[in-house]
């Protein structure tokens, strides 16, 4: 080939490359149109999910996710639209994809199947181990996964380092909650009791999952501390009154409700804040000596 045309060739490749240049779009918005559009319909994917999209991609979370007293992120739901989990407004928007619960509406889930549409479902996760790997599963779902690693990665840090302050004897603890039910073997508040160093008496009882614990064996046992719910502006119903027996004031132990409101509701990464609370209180009630090398 001759000289000019090597001039000319190389002359039509560089305004090849500078035309491409100009017209790509940016890095950003490549990605940004890369990431799927999800709607979510269920409380602990609401979380999941707004800690890890970015906004422009979540169309909505559940309805439940702004009831400031079941979740934990109540105040950054007020930034998305809402559904009520049904079949029909999901059909409408179109998402590229729905996260629901394994125990939420299971009409809508096959529904949204049969149409077409993909869904992933979460279970509610018993032990705290089991929540980094539900973080990096959304996060794969979403395309966030350097984000869902971060936060994975902090919130297994967190959780060993408190682990790592427990020390023997550790105090009692029972969550007491309307009509007499606590929480023992097989639940996430178990796992938050022993996480933070203390023995969940209603588990030690054989109580599994939640079931009701008596509360004659409440007063028997004088656990040092008992989690009862936050009091609300609300009707008051029956089961309420359980927790206001005469018999409870009678006891030594603290009783309130320590915990922030819905941080343990579900197994988002926000639960550590229920972890944290409870081992400062576990500090107070029982501190560990300080050990010096």
């Amino acid at each position: 080939m001759t000289t000019g045309g090597l001039l000319k060739r190389s002359t039509g490749l560089a305004l090849v490359a500078l035309a491409a240049a100009l017209f790509a779009p940016a890095p950003d918005a490549e990605a940004q149109q890369s990431l799927p559009k999800v709607m979510s319909l269920n409380l602990c994917t609401d979380q999941l999910a707004m800690a890890l999209a970015d906004p422009e991609q979540l169309m909505s979370v559940s309805f439940l996710a702004r009831d400031r007293t079941i979740s934990p992120m109540w105040r950054e739901a007020q930034n998305f639209p809402v559904n009520h989990g049904i079949a029909e407004e999901v059909f409408l928007e179109q998402p590229d994809l729905v996260v629901t619960g394994t125990f939420s509406q299971h009409n809508t889930t096959f529904l949204l199947r049969r149409v077409g549409l993909p869904v992933e479902e979460f279970d509610f996760a018993m032990t705290l181990e089991t929540i980094p790997g539900e973080i990096r599963r959304m996060g794969a779902l979403l395309h966030q996964q350097e984000k869902a690693e971060k936060l994975a990665s902090d919130f297994a840090a967190s959780l060993d380092a408190i682990e790592k302050q427990q020390c023997e004897p550790k105090p009692t603890i029972l969550a007491f909650e309307q009509n007499g039910i606590s929480p023992g073997r097989d639940t996430l508040a178990d796992s938050v009791f022993r996480a933070a160093g203390f023995r969940n008496l209603a588990a030690e009882a054989g109580l599994v999952g939640a079931a009701p614990f008596p509360l004659e064996l409440v007063v028997a046992q004088e656990p040092d501390v008992i989690v009862v719910q936050a009091s609300e502006d609300e009707a008051p119903t029956l089961g309420a009154y359980v927790l206001r027996h005469p018999a409870m004031k009678h006891l030594n132990s603290r009783i309130d409700a320590f915990l922030p409101p819905g941080s343990w509701a579900c197994n988002g990464p926000l639960i550590i804040d229920a972890v944290k609370a409870l081992a400062e209180l576990r500090q107070k009630v029982a501190p560990c000596a300080e050990t010096t090398e």
